[in-house]
Formats: C-alpha cells, sequence, structure tokens
C-alpha cells in the first residue's frame, strides 16, 4: 500500500484550494498530461501524484528540472545512456517503483530486455559496448558516493568536463526519484 496518498487526478488534490494551489495543480496535470480532457497520472507518473498531495508547486518545480535535464542537456541527447544510467541507479537504490517506470523508455532508447537485465553483470557480461560499461560504472559509483579519481579522468576524457557534469546531474537526479519511490511507495497498491 502506498505510504502517503496520491493525487491521481486534479479533484483528489486535498489541500486548500486557494487561487495559488489551484492554479499549481492545473499547472502540474497540464504539463504532465498535455491535450488530456480528462488528466490523470497512472503508472510511472504516480511519483508526481505523491509529490503533487502535499505541494503541487514543489511538483511542478521538479517536473521543470526532470524535464530540461532529459530533454535539454546535450549528454543526455544519447537517449540510451541516459536511460542506461537511470537503470542503473535503480538497481543501486534496489528503486523497483523507478525501475518500472523507466522500462518502456530504457526499450524505447533501444537497449534490449537482456541488457536492462543485466546490469548487475555489468563487469562481466558481453551484452555492453566499453561505452555502456563506463556509464554504468560511472553511474554506480556516483550514487555510492564514491568515485575514483581514475574512474572520473575516463569520464572527463570520454564527455568533456561539461558532459561530466550533465552526466553526474542525471545520477543525481535519478537518485532523487529512486529514493522517492522508495521511501513512498507511490506505485504500491495502484
Amino acid at each position: 500500500m502506498p505510504r502517503v496518498n496520491a493525487v491521481r487526478k486534479p479533484a483528489d488534490y486535498l489541500g486548500a484550494l486557494d487561487n495559488t494551489a489551484k492554479n499549481d495543480v492545473e499547472a502540474l496535470f497540464a504539463r504532465l498530461c498535455p491535450g488530456e480532457a480528462e488528466p490523470a497520472f497512472k503508472g510511472g507518473q504516480l511519483g508526481w501524484g505523491v509529490m503533487a498531495a502535499q505541494s503541487p508547486r514543489l511538483a511542478m518545480l521538479v517536473a521543470d528540472l526532470t524535464f530540461y535535464i532529459a530533454r535539454e542537456m546535450a549528454w543526455c541527447q544519447r537517449r540510451d545512456l541516459r536511460e542506461l544510467a537511470i537503470q542503473s541507479v535503480n538497481f543501486h537504490f534496489r528503486s523497483g517503483f523507478s525501475f518500472q517506470s523507466h522500462w518502456a523508455q530504457a526499450q524505447a532508447a533501444g537497449l534490449t530486455a537482456e541488457q536492462i537485465a543485466a546490469i548487475p553483470y555489468w563487469q562481466t557480461t558481453t551484452v555492453f559496448d566499453d561505452e555502456q560499461r563506463l556509464v554504468i560504472e560511472y553511474a554506480l559509483a556516483v550514487a555510492s558516493g564514491d568515485v575514483p579519481d581514475a574512474l572520473f579522468g575516463k569520464v572527463v576524457a570520454r564527455y568533456g568536463e561539461k558532459g561530466t557534469i550533465e552526466f553526474t546531474t542525471v545520477v543525481a537526479h535519478w537518485s532523487f526519484w529512486a529514493m522517492i519511490g522508495n521511501a513512498l511507495r507511490p506505485g504500491d497498491g495502484a
């Protein structure tokens, strides 16, 4: 069972609906469910719903940051690498909800089910190329809080300083989502 009540549709918001909150709720659903006559969060979107239940403004700000990272940062233009980093973070934090939420995106980005399943065995499997191994290794190191100088140097050599900062931001941001999913369990009972 979820640990907090989720807002699945605008009418579910339990807070005081003054004009600011009403506008924030409407803006959030318009942003995350564009063009839907009856917007509602489903499945992997429930992370937004649990956040919106308490603070629709916070959910909107996090949505803006998430969209910026995923859609505009240069490092994220290789969707397969972005999703591999995200799924590596989800593996590290044992975040089943976040892992499942990104399953379809990972496959749409070109990762195979075999590759996604092989993340725990990244050092010994043959399903990853050298760049994918580097992405997994760095994502796991950043998530653990221990990035050796030699590994950091490899990432800078591959992606430059700007790319390394962006890559690190991806890991940090989706670590944030994994921790929220683990603590609040938005997908339980959905």
